[in-house]
């Protein structure tokens, strides 16, 4: 069933969104990604009837369902606390919904025995959810609302207890229920692996209001807005003036004491966020040759930390820069103090037009 949400609006303590709207396609995944404060839990709860709104219509798979209780939207909900009965079994919890809309007892068995199959649970089947560890109530609380087959399903951080390998076998069996199932499931998230995994659609919210909503890749490769290109992996985010454009499509940005070469037409004295991902910038001698192809940013080493995949540098120059180096560090040839060349091609300097007005950022073509 689509969910959709038109044109809403709620208040809750010091927080509100007004005439917020989003639509989840019809046996769709989407994504709700936002950083803290942001609104996407009270949304959420929105959406499943827990909170009034104030204005504006939910809709699941069209039926206005706006004035109806939770139990009566047809709608799935796994909050962030899990919200198991602690004096039930891990099986029992499971079987509860079944039990409430009267299914026999040998449908509740099967159901049951699959889901406890399916994330890993028989040997806890037994087992009090209180004595169960955050993880393990985690995987309980997704088979349990899966269990009465929402036809739409709301998760809240589903998967953010678990530890790696449990996180990455949850988020699979999830998405093989909801293939299998045609379910239609909207996820409160943090994590862009997980957006990339999962979804179909991402929607960014910040200060209760959608600012962005595509595909996963369209949203992370083009952010509008600052705190998009944030959660897409823009380390390097630097303001800056638009002069003029060349005429290859390219703008030169005043930045601190120095200049950077874009793609992209922007008009002469526009305030431009640069973003640039620390991967894409390379390193070199202050010795290396000049290009007109590439921007060259000349400065210094200041710190150098392992990561998984080689080491990420502070760099200091006319602004500073993360950098992200990979493969074998411990060989590299430069080492803090040394001065060096952050090297960026142009294509890989996303642009976002700034505003005064709120509302008013935008990518740049």
């Amino acid at each position: 069933m689509m969910i959709a949400v038109e044109g809403v609006s709620l208040t809750r303590g010091d927080f509100s969104f007004a005439g917020i709207s989003l639509q989840v396609p019809e046996s769709s995944y989407a994504v709700l990604m936002g950083p803290s404060g942001a609104g996407k839990t009270l949304l959420l709860e929105s959406i499943g009837g827990f909170l009034q709104v104030t204005g504006g219509r939910i809709l699941v798979g069209g039926r206005d369902v706006t004035m109806l209780p939770p139990e009566k939207r047809g709608i799935g909900f796994m909050y962030q606390d899990y919200s198991l009965f602690p004096h039930l079994t891990v099986e029992e919890n499971i079987a509860y919904g079944l039990k409430m809309k009267g299914i026999s007892s040998r449908e509740r068995t099967s159901t049951v025995n699959t889901l406890l199959s399916s994330f890993s649970l028989q040997p806890l089947a037994q087992r009090h959810t209180g004595s169960l560890s955050g993880g393990e109530k985690q995987r309980v609380a997704l088979a349990r609302a899966l269990a009465t087959r929402p036809s739409a399903l709301l998760l809240d951080e589903p998967f953010a207890a678990l530890d790696p390998e449990a996180r990455l076998s949850c988020m699979d069996e999830v998405k093989a229920l909801q293939r299998e199932h045609g379910l239609t499931i909207l996820q409160v998230s943090h994590d862009r692996d997980e957006a990339y995994r999962l979804a179909d659609q991402v929607m960014v919210m910040d200060k209760g209001r959608i600012l962005q909503a595509g595909t996963p890749a369209a949203v992370f490769s083009c952010p509008v807005h600052p705190t998009i290109a944030a959660l897409a992996g823009f380390e390097n985010m630097l303001e800056g003036i638009s002069g003029a454009a060349s005429e290859g499509g390219r703008t030169l940005l005043s930045i601190g004491t120095t200049g950077i070469i874009a793609e992209g037409a922007v008009p002469a004295g526009e305030r431009i966020l640069a973003c640039i991902r620390s991967r894409d910038i390379m390193l070199a001698g202050a010795d290396i040759s000049r290009s007109e192809q590439v921007n060259r940013i000349e400065g210094q080493v200041i710190s150098m930390v392992a990561t998984d995949h080689g080491c990420q540098v502070r760099f200091a120059g006319p602004f500073p820069l993360l950098i992200d180096i990979p493969g074998n560090w411990s060989s590299w040839e430069y080492r803090p103090g040394e001065r060096v060349v952050a090297l960026v091609d142009p294509e890989d300097v996303h642009l976002i037009r700034l505003s005064k007005r709120p509302g008013e950022e935008g990518n740049v073509p």
